[in-house]
């Protein structure tokens, strides 16, 4: 499995010489501003992508969250006009770790493994008689493990998004769907996603007022994802990219906002 997972990595890593799309978000949590920020691309050729997304924390958040900061990637296939993962990364890093986990998709057998690579940054202390003083000195240790995914997904996070569109088909208005995709939780990657009706659509729109009537919500079992509510509401381009998207009542400190300062490029071009 070892092998096959550095030989998507050196088939999979290339750049695409086709088509892109990339755009740029900031994130706000209510009277505290903005907080952090993201960069996205899509980029695709006859019968493959690759998708990034590089979001972090910024300005005091970023002091007070230890420089925290994660990236999702997702290579794979496409088949008439559905995104087939075959490899997701996720790093997550900050001032005192460095997490690489790599997803390797075998649909034939429907399994996934998981390869997780961490760096954590650990001190030591001791007094010098010399000096007289405490010593303090810090190493990295890094550690391996490889296992088994739990269950069998044919998404992940980034794929699902942009196959949301084939997906809403699906879900007539009103009526929510329960999916599966890797990065959707620790133990069962279970993704609820409803096609929002009547006064729950009225209340989206009236959130994010630059919508192009494709509105969905997302439950998502991740703590980043909590809210009192438990539900990340998303407005849809004809892209598929997400031009808003909102968690309310987070943390009893009120909402975080995360909206598209730009994009470059379009499928529909």
């Amino acid at each position: 499995m070892i092998a096959r997972l550095c030989m998507l990595l050196t088939l999979l890593l290339l750049p695409l010489s086709g088509k892109s799309i990339s755009a740029g978000y900031d994130v706000t949590f209510s009277v505290f501003g903005k907080i952090g920020d993201a960069i996205l691309s899509f980029d695709y050729e006859e019968g493959r992508y690759a998708i990034y997304i590089n979001g972090g924390l910024t300005g005091s958040a970023a002091s007070i969250g230890q420089n925290r900061r994660e990236i999702h990637e997702s290579f794979g296939t496409i088949e008439n006009g559905v995104l087939l993962p075959e490899l997701y990364k996720i790093t997550r890093s900050s001032t005192y770790f460095f997490n690489e986990s790599f997803f390797a998709f075998d649909h034939e057998n429907n399994t996934i493994e998981r390869h997780r690579i961490r760096t954590k940054v650990t001190s030591e202390s001791h007094f010098d008689l010399q000096k007289m003083s405490i010593i303090t000195d810090e190493r990295n240790v890094t550690t391996y493990s490889s296992n088994p995914v739990a269950y069998y997904a044919k998404n992940d996070i980034l794929s699902l998004f942009f196959n949301v569109r084939t997906l809403l088909k699906d879900i007539p208005p009103g009526k929510e769907k329960l999916i599966h995709a890797v990065g959707g939780s620790n133990k069962k990657g279970e993704i609820v996603v409803t096609n929002p009706a009547g006064e729950k659509r009225r209340e989206l729109a009236s959130l994010m007022p630059g919508h192009e009537n494709r509105l969905i919500t997302v439950v998502i079992d991740q703590d980043i994802f909590k809210s009192d509510r438990g539900e990340l509401y998303i407005s849809l381009d004809s892209d598929t990219l997400a031009k808003e998207a909102m968690l309310k009542d987070v943390l009893l400190f009120g909402d975080i906002h995360g909206y598209r300062t730009w994009q470059k490029g379009s499928m529909q071009e």
